[in-house]
């Protein structure tokens, strides 16, 4: 499904289910969205998923045609309800839900004008026929300079050691994300 614009549930804020907030509700970064983020991370996202499950994907203009068919009311409309909605229109098992709030590049900050990359996203499988969420992954990273992180640095071979576009950062954090979803079929939703 392509991405909602804005955030769920935040680790100082959890809500019990977040899939049932309202879209009018979802919260951007304070220093907004650039304009195209949410496809970029979709293309992103759709990309790395392709990889890990082929054919067992819907292709995104089949995707994107009947999620322009669907009736929609941000104040009215849930991102389950929409999946739901959307599973149903395409026959799905299981549709992923993706939301992103903050998509910001090196240095986009006024005040700041050496800022890293930052990149704030989450992926949500939802299965079609109960609605209950399979699966969550988040991912809220800002890159670093080595220097400032040593103990990190590890973690940044993953990424290279040169600074990151926001759409690198997001591939990386979409790839750590899909190495903790489980390989087998979902069988247990969550109690959500």
């Amino acid at each position: 499904m392509p991405f909602l614009q804005g955030q769920l549930e935040s680790a100082d804020q959890t809500i019990a289910k977040p899939l049932n907030k309202p879209l009018s509700e979802l919260e951007v970064d304070y220093r907004g969205l650039p304009e195209g983020s949410d496809r970029i991370i979709y293309n992103v996202s759709g990309k790395e998923l392709k990889l890990r499950f082929q054919d067992n994907m819907i292709p995104a203009d089949r995707v994107a045609e009947a999620y322009a068919k669907i009736e929609k009311d941000p104040t009215l409309d849930t991102p389950r309800k929409r999946a739901v909605g959307l599973g149903e229109m395409l026959e799905a098992n299981i549709v992923v839900v993706g939301t992103v709030w903050r998509f910001r590049e090196k240095g986009a900050l006024e005040d700041v004008p050496d800022s890293p990359a930052s990149v704030g996203f989450a992926l949500y499988l939802v299965d079609v026929e109960t609605g209950l969420r399979l699966w969550r992954g988040t991912f809220n990273g800002t890159q670093k300079a080595l220097t400032e992180d040593v103990l990190g640095g590890i973690k940044q071979w993953g990424m290279g050691l040169h600074w990151l576009t926001a759409e690198e950062l997001a591939r990386y954090g979409v790839k750590s994300l899909l190495r903790k979803l489980p390989s087998e079929p979902i069988r247990k939703p969550s109690p959500e």
